[in-house]
């Protein structure tokens, strides 16, 4: 998992005191650590992985300045508390002998006013193929009269008005499809840096990615499981409370049944294990009940015995047979031998994470279930597992394989296919 702090002040990224024009330093003083820079005004530092980035303005010229971190100074950092009121000497106090290794001057592409003017008239499509990207605030309300959206390109940030009002009822629309089709009555840059002037992977040249915006409202299509599923007359679970019950009961090892379940669009799912075997049990939810269910108080310490007492007398819809998923013994000893390479061919993937402790151990899913995958080699010890791991896994040959029970998965909503 990335490592990643990153601080740009105020809430919108707005740099107050630097509203006013902006021009580019012929050359960039020659600061050689991040103490020759610390005493000047900073609207954003970040620290991602080994690097550590600050952004500082020097006479109303912004810069960028980076380093690579130790581990250990990474750890310090990181553990710097930031609502500490002496957070900014703390961090100073290990900063300031590192040195900077890349110093950038992003005033150099800041667009200028008269840049910014040319652009009206030019609809939202030719914004976004010059390389503008929503940061994500808008306001368009078309009976108020308001149409603006704010757009990143590079490491700054501008607001363009347009000439077109319309109504977005979206809490979080994609604002790239609503400028498309609408023209720019003006744009103004007021001091706003974007995120990508923090970006781990930055290029004074570059900027944030459209694609990047806009795959975040593209819903990738739910991949269907064929659960061979139980009738109603012949599954011990009629109602949810039957469900309910197998959940309490504690085995001779004190052990309880492991479960994972679901509350979508008036639907109940629960994915779970009795005494060896595995179910998946639907049940709708009456909209009273959804209401009721909405009604209870997140942080109320009777949360889930409320629920339970909403959600027992629902009557079982649909129960499916998941052990017919689950990879028998058999095929997992026919994986012995195999690469890390040839177990991701057949449809593993990463699931939980690693241990390289007594044994090496990596954990994946197949499809609804999860698995240890124990590997015949060693691995070294080293500082960043994540950054080598698929290498890692790709060229080990496999000891055993053992399943570890459902993968969260199985709780989804919509992945059990119809039958025909």
């Amino acid at each position: 998992m990335k490592k990643l702090l990153t601080i740009l002040l105020a809430a919108l990224l707005i740099l107050g005191g630097f509203t006013g024009a902006r021009t580019a330093a012929a050359e960039a003083p020659d600061f050689k650590t991040f103490g020759d820079i610390w005493d000047y005004e900073s609207p954003g530092y970040g620290c991602e992985g080994d690097q550590y980035v600050r952004v500082f303005v020097v006479d109303d010229v912004f810069y960028r300045a980076e380093a690579t971190l130790t581990e250990e100074l990474f750890e310090q950092v990181m553990n710097v508390d930031i609502f500490d009121p002496e957070a900014e000497q703390k961090e100073r106090a290990l900063l300031a002998d590192l040195p900077i290794e890349q110093l950038y001057n992003l005033s150099e592409v800041l667009l200028p006013q008269e840049a910014l003017d040319s652009l009206a008239g030019m609809t939202g499509q030719e914004l976004l193929d010059l390389g503008f990207v929503p940061q994500g605030s808008y306001g368009f309300n078309e009976e108020e009269k308001l149409s603006w959206a704010a757009l990143d390109k590079g490491p700054f940030g501008y607001r363009f008005e347009f000439v077109e009002y319309v109504t977005v009822n979206e809490d979080d629309p994609n604002v790239a499809e609503v400028i498309r089709p609408l023209t720019v009555k003006s744009a103004v840059w007021e001091g706003n840096l974007s995120e990508y002037a923090l970006s781990r992977d930055f290029d004074i040249n570059g900027g944030p990615s459209l694609e990047e915006y806009e795959a975040m409202f593209t819903q990738p299509e739910p991949v269907l499981y064929a659960i061979p599923e139980i009738p109603l007359e012949d599954s011990p679970f009629k109602t949810l409370a039957d469900v309910f019950a197998v959940l309490k009961r504690v085995t001779e090892e004190e052990e309880t049944p492991s479960y994972s379940s679901t509350i979508a669009e008036n639907l109940y799912v629960i994915a779970f294990d009795k005494e060896g075997a595995y179910y998946r049990v639907e049940a709708n939810i009456p909209q009273d009940v959804t209401e009721q269910l909405d009604a209870i108080d997140f942080f109320d310490e009777a949360r889930d015995e409320k629920q339970e007492a909403l959600l027992s007398p629902l009557p079982v819809t649909r129960v499916g047979d998941l052990s017919a998923c689950m990879i028998p013994q058999e095929g997992l000893d026919a994986l012995v031998g195999l690469t890390g390479e040839e177990l991701l061919d057949l449809g593993f993937e990463y699931g939980m994470g690693y241990s390289f402790w007594d044994a090496t151990q990596v954990f994946v899913n197949n499809g609804l279930f999860a698995y240890t995958v124990y590997f015949n080699e060693k691995v070294p010890e080293m500082d960043d597992y994540d950054d080598v791991l698929d290498e890692l896994f790709r060229s080990m040959t496999v000891q055993k394989v053992e399943c570890d029970g459902l993968a969260d998965i199985a709780s989804d909503p919509f992945i059990w296919a119809q039958e025909p």
